[in-house]
């Protein structure tokens, strides 16, 4: 396809996913972090402008009225539940178009791209990935004892500086944190693969950017 970059393939046999009997360490309160070491991992992250105010504001009072109905300590169930809402309502509207969606440009796409592909195989392994007008979609796992906070830390730091030179301008150009969740099994993980493939669909051939090992 015209518009996918490959990386090096990898072996499928390599693929490790989350162990229930192991130690998950979970980051931050807002939007906490799941991390086990070399566990494959689902990662968003989005442009600065790509959820208006109201759909904050909206969100928001979701979760709110969420807490009021289902209060805490969660069974697993509940809390999936709630994660596949929350996601659900985002990527719908990440998929609407919000924002100015720099990432429709080639040129802007590629900075991305080939950052990311620039820490494959030294800080991740990344199996695929999709670049939206308005966000991104990621499936990979940490290598060794790097953690997720850290590496897109450095490709939205990284990318940041290169876009803002390429578009003339200073600011902010990603919102401040991102989502992730471990992969639960092969099924999950295939699941993800689709879903990553699906995500442009309905998108012009030049607008969005697909890649990876797979």
């Amino acid at each position: 396809m015209e518009n996918e970059i490959g990386a090096d393939s990898m072996d499928d046999s390599s693929l490790q996913f989350v162990d229930q009997h192991q130690h998950i360490s979970i980051t931050g309160a807002k939007l906490p972090h799941w991390h086990q070491n070399n566990k494959i991992q689902f990662i968003t992250f989005r442009l600065a402008d790509s959820l208006p105010q109201e759909k904050l504001a909206e969100l928001t009072a979701f979760k709110e009225q969420w807490l009021a109905a289902h209060p805490q300590p969660w069974d697993q169930k509940t809390k999936d539940e709630y994660d596949y809402t929350i996601r659900r309502k985002i990527d719908r509207w990440l998929d609407q178009g919000f924002g100015e969606c720099i990432l429709q440009r080639e040129d802007i796409r590629q900075i991305v791209a080939k950052t990311l592909l620039l820490y494959h195989g030294r800080r991740y392994n990344l199996y695929r990935f999709v670049i939206m007008p308005n966000h991104v979609h990621l499936l990979l796992s940490p290598i060794g004892e790097e953690v997720s906070t850290r590496f897109i830390g450095s490709v939205k730091q990284y990318t940041a500086n290169a876009i803002n030179q390429a578009l003339g301008r200073k600011g902010q150009v990603w919102q401040r944190n991102f989502f992730d969740r471990l992969v639960r099994d092969g099924n999950n993980f295939e699941a993800y693969v689709s879903y990553i493939n699906q995500n442009p669909r309905y998108l012009p051939p030049d607008s969005y950017t697909l890649g990876g090992t797979l």
